[in-house]
């Protein structure tokens, strides 16, 4: 996505990531392709003035004919939602009845979540499923808890109720880095404390490195600070802490963006080694550090480091409780030094005073059954992995990934073509899934798809066997291409 002087321009590529989870999931194809850009017109992911990419680079990012894409574009321009103009294409048409804000624009994390549950398959979300102890410790809260909760206090801690502060805090110093309740914000899950983390840090032009991939809610609370992303491999060990090294020596960013303890989307746990090494470079770099642990806890081999990277002024560790217990908490937090917590927590008066205390109540009970919810997850996910794998090597043996170590998802690589095509046959067969290129900051890796494995058998079996009749389909269609060029050249 570019700006020009009429407005952002979209690429073929781009638009069809932004499409994916979205539209009609029946009728012509030209029928549900135009819903589909209606739905991000509608919600201002595409603002007016927007320029769509031409007729025939869709078709070919959707591997839908042109004629498809011609009458898609013909019934919005009839609706009034798109125009021709002479000379800059097709562009989305002024609407003076809708509020527009431009900043909304744009493919994010919380896209799948936006219009309620899909009516198809759904891999492209990872979440994981609640635990049963989540309602065993909601229900106990009784009256004279809830009068407790309210009667002491007007409801607003900025900073979190001090009582879950000082718990989480006795947890990172029972595992051996020494923290006080000064040292943790309480946030509305562990997207909201990137959130704080990039306003609070950085300044348009600041140089931030990431992982290559890496979680893409981090990517997008970054690229709106207007901060330059430069990326770090990772491999079967996590983060190349030596290729790191050499970027901080030739060049000076503001932030770097790491999970050690267990990383979204492959799984990687980083090796002890170059943890270490990582930790080091505190002291050789004028560099903030943050190290997101939202996955820990869920280290199959039952290894728990909420602070892996120990302490120092100049780094910021972020916690959920999201993946270990249940997303709808939306409870997280941020470790640092007091003044950082301090200076956080005023970047977040601005909009946010203080995350709900009747969750937090519940998380601080909850924090009591930690060793049990890691104890499940870790029985858990790796049969729903197991299942995966077994599926994937029994209808798509071409397919080929690394075992992960931890987390929820499966970072698959796919033999031929790009996942962003591929993802829009896949939704034709019912399963909706990301690319990979959301989880990259320059897109090179959309020979990728992340697939969830917290799911039940019966829904990973069919969603597996529909992958495997849209990749079959999706093979006829490349090959066909590749004749025709072929034969034109």
């Amino acid at each position: 996505m570019i700006q020009d002087g009429n407005g952002l321009r979209f690429s073929a590529d781009e638009l069809a990531r932004r499409l994916v989870g979205t539209g009609a999931r029946s009728g012509p194809l030209y029928r549900q392709l135009s819903d589909s850009l209606a739905e991000l017109i509608e919600r201002g992911e595409l603002p007016p003035g927007s320029a769509l990419p031409p007729e025939r680079a869709l078709s070919e990012a959707l591997t839908v004919s042109r004629t498809t894409v011609v009458a898609a574009y013909q019934a919005l321009r009839e609706k009034g939602q798109l125009e021709r103009r002479q000379g800059s294409g097709t562009r989305v048409a002024p609407d003076r009845n809708r509020e527009t804000v431009s900043g909304l624009a744009g493919d994010h994390a919380a896209s799948q979540f936006l219009s309620g549950p899909l009516a198809t398959i759904d891999f492209a979300t990872a979440a994981l499923p609640s635990l049963d102890l989540v309602a065993d410790v909601a229900a106990g809260l009784t009256r004279d808890d809830y009068l407790r909760l309210t009667s002491t206090h007007h409801g607003y801690h900025l900073r979190g109720l001090p009582a879950l502060r000082e718990r989480i805090a006795r947890w990172y110093s029972d595992a051996g880095t020494a923290t006080a309740p000064e040292d943790i914000l309480i946030t509305s899950g562990a997207q909201q404390a990137l959130e704080l983390v990039a306003r609070g840090c950085l300044q348009p032009g600041d140089g931030v490195i990431v992982e290559q991939p890496t979680y893409r809610g981090a990517l997008e609370a970054f690229a709106r600070t207007g901060s330059r992303l430069r990326t770090v491999r990772i491999d079967e060990r996590g983060l190349d802490v030596a290729a790191l090294e050499r970027l901080l020596t030739n060049e000076s960013p503001r932030l770097v963006y790491v999970q050690a303890a267990a990383h979204n989307p492959t799984g990687v746990v980083l090796a002890d080694d170059r943890r270490q090494r990582l930790a080091k470079l505190l002291d050789q770099h004028e560099v903030v550090l943050v190290d997101d642990t939202s996955l820990a806890g869920t280290a199959f081999d039952g290894r728990t480091t909420p602070a892996a990277l120990g302490t120092h002024e100049r780094l910021i560790t972020i916690g959920s409780m999201s993946k270990l217990f249940w997303g709808g908490l939306r409870l997280g937090w941020i470790r640092a030094v007091p003044q950082v917590v301090s200076r956080f927590a005023r970047v977040r008066g601005i909009t946010d005073l203080g995350s709900s205390l009747v969750a937090q109540e519940v998380a601080l009970r909850l924090l009591d059954h930690r060793a049990t919810a890691e104890t499940e997850r870790r029985t858990a996910l790796p049969v729903g992995l197991r299942t995966l794998t077994e599926l994937l090597g029994r209808h798509l043996p071409d397919w080929s990934w690394q075992d992960p170590q931890a987390g929820a998802s499966l970072w698959v690589r796919l033999p031929h073509g790009d996942a962003t095509h591929f993802a829009q046959i896949a939704l034709r067969y019912g399963v909706a899934l990301l690319p990979g290129a959301v989880f990259s900051a320059d897109g090179s890796t959309d020979h990728h798809t992340r697939l969830p494995y917290a799911l039940p058998p019966a829904t990973l079996t069919q969603g597996v066997t529909r992958l495997a009749q849209a990749w079959t389909d999706y093979l006829n269609r490349t090959t066909v291409d590749v004749t025709l060029t072929s034969a034109v050249t």
